[in-house]
Parts: C-alpha cells; sequence; structure tokens
C-alpha cells in the first residue's frame, strides 16, 4: 500500500475556518472520486491552542525545539492510499462515476480534483511519501475523537535506520499502553518522490520559491506519530502520572532533536481499506 501526505497552507484569500470548509466540503468531494483511491483522509490544524487542550505544565515538559512560525506554513494535510505508484500517478483522471442521460459517463473534472488549488491553496501541496508503521490499528466511534499529531525530528548523531525502529519499537510500545487509546500510528518521511508525475512541471511547487519553502518546512521533522485517543485527559494523565511517563521521557530526552505537537480535526474522505478491493465501485 502506498501513502502520500500532501500538507499544504490556505489561500491568503481565506481565513483558516473559510479554508476548512472549502476543503472538507467542496475539495474533498472531488477528491474522494479519484480512481482506484483506497483511502482518503483530511486532518485540518485545530482553532484551539495546544496549551488549551494538554495544558501548559505537560506542554512544556513533553515538547522540544518547537520552530519559530511552523504554523505559518500549513492549515491542514491530506493522506493519500493507493494499491501502487502507477495507481496513484493515474489518479488524477476522468472517473466514470458520473450518470447521465444515457447511463454511467466519464467525468473530466475529477481529474482536476475540482480545479480550485489556485484559489483553495497558498503554492502547492508539500507532497511526500510516508513508511507507515500501524502500532494501534484505528477504531472510530462514532463520535469526534481527540487527534493529535506529534512532530519529531531525528537527531544528527542517530543513524536513519535505528531512529525508524527505536520509534516504531520501543517508544511506540511505551505509548501503545496508554488507556483511551483508539488508534496509533508512526509515519517516517521518506525520500521517494512523489510529485514529479502528479504535478504539472510549472507547478508552484518546482520553482526555487517553492522548493526551498518546502524544503524548510521538512527540515523541522522526519516522522509524524498520529494518536487517536477519547480525549485529552488521556495523554496527560499518561504523561503525567502514568506508569510510562519517565520511561517515556529518557527516551525522548535521546531519541529526538525536536518533538512537538498539533491538535487536528480529522474528516474521513474515503475509510482507509487495505483488504484487496471488491469488484464494484465502493468508497
Amino acid at each position: 500500500m502506498l501513502k502520500v501526505f500532501g500538507f499544504v497552507r490556505r489561500h491568503p484569500n481565506l481565513t483558516h475556518d473559510e479554508y476548512r470548509a472549502g476543503h472538507v466540503g467542496y475539495h474533498n468531494s472531488n477528491g474522494r472520486r479519484l480512481p482506484n483511491i483506497r483511502g482518503y483522509l483530511l486532518n485540518v490544524r485545530a482553532n484551539r491552542a495546544m496549551e488549551e487542550s494538554l495544558g501548559n505544565p505537560l506542554l512544556e515538559q513533553i515538547s522540544k525545539g518547537e520552530p519559530d512560525g511552523f504554523d505559518d506554513l500549513w492549515d491542514g494535510w491530506g493522506q493519500l492510499l493507493f494499491d501502487s505508484m502507477d495507481d496513484y500517478v493515474a489518479a488524477r483522471s476522468p472517473a466514470r462515476d458520473r450518470a447521465g442521460p444515457e447511463g454511467l459517463i466519464m467525468d473530466p473534472g475529477v481529474a482536476g480534483v475540482g480545479g480550485d488549488f489556485d484559489y483553495l491553496y497558498g503554492g502547492s501541496p508539500f507532497q511526500f511519501h510516508v513508511d507507515e508503521h500501524i502500532v494501534i490499528p484505528v477504531v472510530r466511534p462514532e463520535r469526534k475523537l481527540f487527534k493529535l499529531a506529534q512532530f519529531v525530528k531525528r537527531p544528527e548523531g542517530l543513524a536513519p535506520e535505528l531512529f525508524s525502529a527505536y520509534l516504531a519499537g520501543r517508544y511506540a510500545s511505551y505509548l501503545a499502553d496508554m488507556p483511551g487509546l483508539n488508534g496509533l500510528v508512526v509515519n517516517l518521511r521518506t525520500p521517494i518522490d512523489v510529485m514529479s508525475r502528479f504535478f504539472a512541471p510549472d507547478a508552484e511547487g518546482f520553482t526555487p520559491e517553492g522548493t526551498a519553502l518546502r524544503e524548510r518546512f521538512y527540515s523541522y521533522w522526519d516522522g509524524i506519530v498520529e494518536y487517536w485517543l477519547d480525549a485529552p485527559a488521556c495523554i496527560v494523565d499518561a504523561r503525567t502520572t502514568g506508569p510510562e511517563a519517565n520511561r517515556l521521557l529518557a527516551l525522548e530526552a535521546t531519541l529526538f532533536a525536536r518533538s512537538f505537537y498539533r491538535e487536528v480535526d480529522e474528516t474521513v474522505a474515503v475509510l482507509p481499506n487495505r483488504a484487496p478491493p471488491p469488484p464494484f465501485y465502493h468508497r
């Protein structure tokens, strides 16, 4: 399964909540129609600050090296799942899923994913491939969960292979004991190019300015740990009084050059499905 993240900045004409409405609404309604898509999630940065959800004492204890101006670079990110790179590259093509007077017809509008890129985003998405480690499969009840994204950066003295092994292994195993955890996924950014064949050669993301902005964004972190929790109190209690609290702090001191958190609101446009696809149209 190929997993791609795409971080986006809102267009300067839009407020954060106007961007949210445009992405969750119109854009998602077209993105979920991409041929052969196997999963599509949208994460929009929550309106409340992390101090409000986790509290200053804990946040100061577990955060490390948060970069200035980080939130100026993004408002949300999409997660796309496809069976293969070929399916992903071919996804921006017409879809035969629109009913017309003569039956089902091809809709060329799907190839442009709504055609709102120039009005919804402030530049090209920062799109990249991730190596996914599912520590606890996500179970979504029929209510909103508290979703937390932890951005982590490898220290220079630690080999990338060891960083990946420790993060997805020992560190994740400590986190997995957290009460109220409905899902835990570790995502490590890889150098696999998923932009060149997906976006036009003259896209803003390939200009010197666009490339520099994307590389600046990437310089702040190497991986994202996603938590799905019943409530903020779950992580607050686990990181202050839980049995793994001290072991996590000790491991974080050597494992991370940076570690900082953001709350996001998740919209499931296409429920991830890693099983073989059924022989009929299904989302």
